[in-house]
C-alpha cells in the first residue's frame, strides 16, 4: 500500500477523540459530551460506509452485491434516523454494532490486507471506546 505511514497516523488519530469523549464522559455528566461522542461516531460511520459503498461500486468483485450496495447506502440514513429518535444508550449499542458490521463487509470485500489490519485495530478500539461510554452512561445514568 502506497503511503502506510500516512495512512497508518490519520487512521489511528481518528481514535483519539473516541477515547478522549469516553475518558471525560467518567468525570463528567454533561450532555454535550455525549451529543459530540455520537455525532463524531455517526460522521465515522458514514464515512465508512461511503467508502465501502465506492468500493463497491468501482471494484465490484462479486457478482452479487446488490444487496451490499443498498445496504452501505441506506445505513447512514437509518444511522441518523437513530440519532434523532433515540436515547444515547440504545444509540451507543448500535453505533458499535455497527462498525461491526461494516468492517464484516470491508473485509468481505476489500483484499488489501494492510487496510485490513489496521481496520481491524480500530474496529476493535472504537467499539472498546463505545463500550466505555455505555459504562459512564451506566454507573452514573445521564
Amino acid at each position: 500500500m502506497k503511503n502506510l505511514n500516512l495512512v497508518k497516523i490519520l487512521c489511528y488519530s481518528g481514535i483519539i477523540p473516541f477515547y478522549f469523549l469516553s475518558l471525560l464522559s467518567f468525570f463528567f455528566k454533561d450532555f454535550f459530551i455525549s451529543e459530540l461522542f455520537s455525532i463524531y461516531s455517526l460522521i465515522i460511520l458514514s464515512f465508512l460506509f461511503g467508502s465501502t459503498w465506492l468500493h463497491l461500486i468501482i471494484y465490484e468483485t462479486k457478482n452479487k452485491i446488490t444487496f451490499f450496495i443498498i445496504f452501505t447506502v441506506l445505513m447512514p440514513v437509518f444511522l441518523i434516523l437513530v440519532e434523532i429518535l433515540l436515547p444515547s444508550k440504545i444509540k451507543f449499542f448500535l453505533y458499535a454494532i455497527s462498525f461491526f458490521i461494516i468492517y464484516m463487509i470491508d473485509q468481505k470485500f476489500i483484499k488489501n490486507p494492510d487496510y485490513l489490519k489496521i481496520r481491524k485495530n480500530l474496529t476493535t478500539q472504537v467499539i472498546i471506546a463505545h463500550t466505555l461510554f455505555l459504562i459512564s452512561i451506566y454507573s452514573n445514568s445521564f
